[in-house]
């Protein structure tokens, strides 16, 4: 009987563990969300930029994340995935977003060539790894592209993020 006893207090006690944790799922609310910003070149230059003194450099820009609302963001090349990708840091009313983000796809109209100036576009795949305040333990995906002519980058990602609450 004690053997029947304790088998069936485990199974109880597994059932219990199961049946919480959809409560535990729905502990977190997942969001639709679009990114878009500018990175002005010249901008960050006469700004002081963080990002530029950074040994792969990056850049400062502004914009916007529907649904939270006016941000500014900094990329840091090579900062995120122990090097192996970019560092992209969302600080919006509330707290920040960090994001890894992945550059793939580079295009260049005519010759490619190490030249900031020069027109390129290449396909950005991110994963949200974490963030501050209200921003704590984000989690999700975005993706979209990265656009640049001259002294501007456009940035324009979308996907969702997952805010625990």
């Amino acid at each position: 009987m004690n053997g029947k006893r304790s088998l069936a207090l485990v199974g109880m006690a597994v059932a219990l563990g199961l049946a919480a944790l959809p409560a535990e799922a729905a502990a977190a609310t997942t969001t639709a969300v679009s990114m878009t910003f500018s990175e002005p070149i010249l901008e960050d230059i006469q700004s002081g930029c963080p990002a530029l003194a950074l040994p792969n450099g990056g850049f400062c820009g502004n914009g916007i994340v529907v649904p939270f609302g006016h941000a500014t963001e900094m990329i840091a090349f090579s900062g995120g995935c122990g090097g192996s990708c970019d560092l992209r840091t969302v600080t919006l009313g509330g707290g920040s977003i960090t994001i890894d983000e992945f550059f793939s796809s580079p295009s260049c109209p005519g010759v490619c060539q190490p030249n900031p100036a020069a027109p390129f576009a290449g396909t950005l795949n991110d994963l949200i790894v974490g963030g501050t305040g209200k921003f704590a333990g984000a989690s999700g995906n975005v993706s979209g592209t990265v656009k640049a002519d001259g002294p501007q980058s456009l940035i324009q990602l979308s996907g969702t993020i997952t805010l625990p609450t």
